[in-house]
């Protein structure tokens, strides 16, 4: 499970790979105090398929299968502009600082 975040870039996801029934993404405009999409509006994956992420939303990735890893290959429009930190990137907590340290993550710029 990816924890909640949101961002003003235009993110198009193509879906290589999802466990039928197993793979969606929730997608909120508030969070609660714990960091909690409220009211959510849950999107199923769908193999050979391609979704987007509303900007500004808070959204969060999810595979429910305990076997079966699932593939998507996330497009955006970042580039220059993520460098020029013109994006409102914000995350619910400060996971991605740890992951970040640990080079787990090496394009986000903060």
């Amino acid at each position: 499970m990816q924890k909640p975040h949101r961002h003003n870039a235009v993110a198009l996801d193509l879906v290589i790979f999802a466990p039928k029934g197993k793979c969606y993404t929730l997608i909120g405009e508030d969070l609660d105090e714990n960091g909690i999409i409220q009211s959510p509006i849950r999107f199923d994956w769908k193999s050979d398929a391609a979704f987007t992420t509303p900007l500004d939303m808070w959204h969060s990735h999810r595979n429910e299968s305990e076997n079966d890893d699932a593939w998507i290959l996330p497009i955006q429009d970042a580039g220059l502009s993520l460098h020029e930190r013109l994006y409102d990137i914000q995350f619910a907590d400060d996971e991605w600082k740890h992951l970040k340290d640990k080079h787990v993550i090496k394009s986000i710029i903060y």
